[in-house]
């Protein structure tokens, strides 16, 4: 390079620097995101360290009051109930014979009625019956016709 060079080289880098502090702004960007990124993780944490101290506390107070009045509570009114279904199951027993015999008919299943039994179900599938002949009668009908059609075209 010449040294007459040097004044164009050092303006075009003066401009190159200026073009770059003016309109490239990647590194400003970059420590945004990075300070953003931080504020974020630093306000996270300290909510999931709030959260776990008041669940702890949480749990320290049902295991150390709720519970063990719960159980208290319960052992004391299981001896009564106990005491109660044993009472009720010799009045039942008082008052229900022995042994009670099936009735067959109450317990006989809902089945498919049987022929003559439902007259309208009957009436139903009588009436689906004639139904589904017609159509196999109009089908059969349809079905000659085009044979004759397709005879008559044929040739």
């Amino acid at each position: 390079m010449m040294a007459g060079d040097a004044p164009e080289i050092n303006a075009l880098k003066a401009g190159l620097a200026t073009f770059s502090r003016l309109f490239d702004h990647r590194a400003v960007i970059q420590g945004e995101a990075r300070f953003f990124v931080e504020e974020i993780q630093n306000k996270r944490k300290w909510s999931e360290v709030e959260q776990m101290k008041e669940s702890t506390e949480i749990l320290d107070r049902h295991c150390n009051t709720s519970l063990p009045s719960a159980v208290k509570n319960a052992d004391s009114h299981l001896q009564r109930l106990d005491s109660t279904v044993l009472e009720l199951t010799k009045l039942c027993d008082l008052i229900l014979p022995d042994s009670i015999e099936p009735d067959p008919e109450e317990t006989a299943l809902p089945g498919k009625p049987q022929p003559g039994e439902d007259t309208e179900w009957d009436t139903f599938m009588d009436g689906i019956e004639a139904e589904k002949r017609q159509i196999d009668q109009l089908f059969e009908q349809e079905i000659e016709q085009f044979k004759i059609y397709l005879e008559r075209h044929k040739s």
